[in-house]
C-alpha cells in the first residue's frame, strides 16, 4: 500500500463530525443528518438499506452500524464504495479502487478453483495486532447470520442485521449460496468475512462473476489466517470441511505466507501444510464430532478442533494430536503415547490404557503370525501360509488360559445419562408399527405390547439398551481371574436374547417416567410439547393406541 492511499482517507470524527452513540438516542439524528450531506453517498446503497430497514429513523440503523467502526476513515471519492461510505480500518483503505481495477480487466470465466491471482490485496495476510480488530463476538454473530436455508453473507459491521425484517433481508443482503455449507468454517472460528462482501455487496447480489472469484480467493486467505491464529494461540487444528481445504491450496500456502515483499516464509509455509495433511488424516464423521462433543459438552465449539502439536524432524513440520481420542487411531504425539503406556489399566492389567492400538489374541500389540499377508516380489513364490492358531477347548484349562485373552484392556463404559432422551421427543407422534416390528422379532416378544408405546420411548429404550448391555459386560470383565476364565456362561447371559429383552423391558418404565416428567415441565413454563405436525397428531387421533398403519 503506497503513501498516497494511506493519505487519501482521513479519520470520520474529524472530517465529518462526531460519530453517533448507540445508547444515545439524541445522537442519532444529527449524526445521519451529516453523514447525508456527503458528497456522492445519499444515492449510495448502504443508505437505502438504512431507510429500508427504518423509514421512519434511519439514523438509528445508522447508529447501529457506525457503533461498530470506531475506527472509521472518510475515503476519497475514488476509493467510496456505493456499499459501505466508509472504510472501517486503516489496512483496507484503497481496497474498492483496486477492486474497481480488478473486475474491469476481469473478462474470463470464474474459474473452477480460485487462486492467487484473483486476490485484490496484496501481501502480507499474516498481520501483527493493530488494535482495529473487530471483537471475537462480531465475528461470530455474522457467522451465525450464515447459518440455514435462510442464511446470509453478513460483514461484522453490519449490526443492523438482526433490526431487518425477515422478508426484507432479501433486499439487502447477499443470500448464502446452497454450496456454502461445504466451505463454512465450525463455530467459534475467528475467520473474517471476506473484503470483497464489504465493499462489493451490490456486485455479489447481482452475481457478478469477478466479485465472485475474489470472495472464495479471500475467503480461502482468511480461513487460512485463522487456521494459523489458532494453532499459535491455542495449539489446535481447526477442523475445516474438505472442499474448503482444497480451495486454501489452490490459493497456494506459499502466497498466504508470502511477507511484504511477496517472499515465501518457509516456517509458515510448513506449519500450514502440516496442519493441513493432518486435516486429511483425521475422519470427518458424525460419530468423531460426537466424540469430541462428549469431552466438553458444555462447549458449544469443542467439535470445531483437535489439540495438537509440531514436531519438526529432518522431513519438515508434521502436526501429531495431542489428546488422547481413543478408540480412534491418529497420528499421536509422544507425550500422548508415553501417557497411555505409563497409566496403569483400570482394569487390573499393567497395559496402556484405551490404546488406540488393536488387541490382538493373547492380549499383545502384535498380531499372531497367521494374521499376516507377506508382500513378495513377483520372481518369488510366496512362502506357505501358516495354519491358523486353533483355540483349545475349554476343558484344556491349562492351556486355555495362556491362549485367551486374560484382560479387556479397552473399555470406555457408557452411562445412562449420556443418552440424550429428549432428542427422541420429537419421535413421539410417530406411530411406532414399524418400530414395535422389528424389536418384536428381535427380541422374541409381543409387537401389541410394544405398540403401546409412542416410537420416541422404543428408541430410547433401545439407547439405554445398549447402556445396560455395556455396564453388565464391564462389570463381568471386572470380576475375571487373573490366570483366565472359563465361565463363559455368565458372558452369554448378559449379551443373549433373553437379557436383552430382560434388559429392554426394564428400560421402557424409565423412558416412560423422563419423557412424562419433561412433559409436565413444558407444560409449567407454557411453551406445550412438541407433539408433531398437524396432520401427524390427527393421525394418532385416528389410532389412539398409537398402533398406526
Amino acid at each position: 500500500m503506497d503513501d498516497t492511499e494511506e493519505t487519501a482517507a482521513t479519520p470520520y470524527a474529524e472530517a465529518i463530525g462526531p460519530l453517533p452513540v448507540l445508547r444515545d438516542t439524541t445522537t442519532h439524528a444529527p449524526a445521519w443528518e451529516r453523514e447525508t450531506s456527503r458528497m456522492g453517498v445519499a444515492d449510495s446503497a448502504a443508505h437505502a438499506l438504512f431507510r429500508g430497514v427504518d423509514p421512519i429513523s434511519p439514523g438509528t440503523i445508522f447508529a447501529k452500524q457506525m457503533d461498530r467502526l470506531p475506527h472509521a476513515l472518510v475515503p476519497s471519492l475514488a476509493d467510496l464504495s456505493s456499499s459501505i461510505t466508509v472504510v472501517r480500518r486503516r489496512r483496507e483503505v484503497g481496497y474498492f479502487r483496486r477492486f474497481s481495477s480488478f473486475s474491469e480487466a476481469f473478462h474470463d470465466p470464474v474459474p473452477a478453483t480460485p487462486s492467487a491471482l484473483e486476490l485484490v490485496l496484496p501481501p502480507p495476510y499474516l498481520l501483527p495486532p493493530d488494535g482495529e480488530e473487530p471483537p471475537a463476538p462480531y465475528l461470530t454473530k455474522a457467522r451465525d447470520a450464515r447459518q440455514g436455508l435462510t442464511g446470509y453473507l453478513v460483514g461484522w459491521h453490519q449490526g443492523e442485521y438482526s433490526s431487518c425484517p425477515l422478508a426484507l433481508r432479501g433486499q439487502y443482503y447477499v443470500k448464502a449460496p446452497q454450496w456454502w455449507s461445504d466451505y463454512e468454517v465450525p463455530y467459534g472460528v475467528m475467520a473474517e468475512p471476506p473484503l470483497v462482501l464489504t465493499y462489493a455487496r451490490e456486485e455479489l447480489r447481482r452475481g457478478d462473476p469477478a466479485a465472485w472469484s475474489v470472495f472464495r480467493a479471500e475467503w480461502a486467505v482468511s480461513t487460512a489466517v485463522a487456521l494459523l491464529q489458532a494453532y499459535d494461540e491455542r495449539r489446535v487444528v481447526l477442523l475445516y470441511p474438505p472442499r474448503l481445504r482444497d480451495w486454501i491450496r489452490s490459493v497456494g500456502a506459499t502466497n498466504i505466507a508470502a511477507d511484504a515483499r511477496g517472499e515465501p516464509d518457509d516456517e509458515v509455509e510448513g506449519k500450514l501444510l502440516a496442519l493441513l495433511r493432518l486435516l486429511d488424516e483425521l475422519p470427518h464423521t458424525p460419530a468423531f464430532v460426537e466424540r469430541l462433543t462428549n469431552r466438553a459438552p458444555s462447549r458449544r465449539d469443542r467439535a470445531g478442533w483437535v489439540s495438537v502439536i509440531l514436531e519438526v524432524g529432518r522431513e519438515g513440520s508434521r502436526a501429531l494430536v495431542d489428546e488422547d481420542l481413543a478408540p480412534y487411531e491418529l497420528p499421536y504425539s509422544t507425550a500422548v503415547t508415553e501417557a497411555r503406556l505409563a497409566v496403569p489399566n483400570p482394569l487390573g492389567a499393567a497395559v496402556a490404557r484405551r490404546r488406540h492400538l488393536v488387541r490382538f489374541p493373547g492380549g499383545g500389540d502384535v498380531p499372531p503370525i497367521s494374521a499376516y499377508e507377506p508382500v513378495h516380489p513377483a520372481s518369488t513364490p510366496p512362502e506357505p501360509r501358516l495354519p491358523p492358531v486353533v483355540l483349545p477347548r475349554r476343558g484344556d484349562n491349562a492351556e486355555w488360559s495362556q491362549r485367551v485373552p486374560r484382560r479387556i484392556v479397552a473399555a470406555d463404559a457408557l452411562e445412562h445419562g449420556d443418552v440424550p432422551d429428549h432428542r427422541f421427543d420429537v419421535l413421539h407422534h410417530l406411530p411406532p408399527r414399524g418400530v414395535a416390528l422389528g424389536l418384536a422379532n428381535f427380541l422374541g416378544v409381543d409387537a401389541d405390547e410394544l405398540e403401546r408405546y409412542p416410537a420416541g420411548y422404543l428408541v430410547s429404550a433401545l439407547c439405554h439398551l445398549v447402556v445396560d448391555v455395556s455396564q453388565g459386560v464391564l462389570s463381568w470383565c471386572r470380576t475375571v481371574p487373573e490366570e483366565g476364565s472359563t465361565d463363559l456362561e455368565g458372558l452369554l447371559n448378559l449379551v443373549g436374547r433373553r437379557a436383552l429383552r430382560d434388559a429392554f423391558s426394564r428400560s421402557l418404565p424409565r423412558v416412560r417416567e423422563g419423557a412424562e416428567d419433561r412433559r409436565r415441565r413444558w407444560s409449567e413454563v407454557g411453551d406445550g410439547y412438541p407433539e408433531g405436525p398437524p396432520s401427524r397428531r390427527a393421525r394418532l387421533e385416528e389410532y389412539p393406541s398409537g398402533s398406526g398403519r
